[in-house]
């Protein structure tokens, strides 16, 4: 995707995407936490659906997560002279809980398909279809981008 560099390019930013001259990130509290350079990109798809990059590994991390804290609370009520531990296997258990959440959690998102491999810039839930569609012709416009509804 070549951009014509003698144009001032404006920022295009529909919830916490960001398209800018340099490529498209994923912003979170002002900051990339994901970002694709525009020399990378081939195509972007708009798609709503399970948004992590690898569900079953998350899933199985999050359920050995959330065992090890039900364990801990079994323990606590059994016996609860080791508060420490206990304390630190429910902790592991509501860190496995929410993984288990943000795997099961449906979302907007752009598949980013890279020159090697797929990114994921995961939208909030205050994302709207009819935001993103104006969103997405924009960027067609000033970027040339091909995007691809998929949602």
């Amino acid at each position: 995707m070549n951009v014509p560099s003698d144009e001032v390019q404006p920022i295009l930013k529909c919830d916490n995407i960001r398209v800018s001259p340099r490529g498209i990130s994923e912003v979170q509290a002002n900051r990339e936490v994901v970002f694709v350079p525009v020399s990378e990109i081939d195509r972007l798809i708009l798609r709503f659906g399970r948004s992590d990059h690898r569900p079953v590994v998350t899933l199985a991390i999050g359920l050995v997560l959330s065992v090890a804290g039900i364990f801990g609370l079994y323990q606590f009520t059994v016996a609860p002279a080791g508060l420490r531990y206990e304390l630190g296997l429910t902790a592991m258990g509501v860190i496995g809980a929410s993984l288990i959440f943000d795997t099961l959690k449906q979302r907007f998102f752009f598949e980013v398909h890279k020159k090697r491999g797929v990114r994921r810039l995961v939208l909030t839930k205050e994302a709207r279809k009819e935001e993103l569609q104006d969103f997405c012709n924009q960027v067609r416009s000033v970027y040339k981008y091909e995007i691809t509804d998929a949602s």
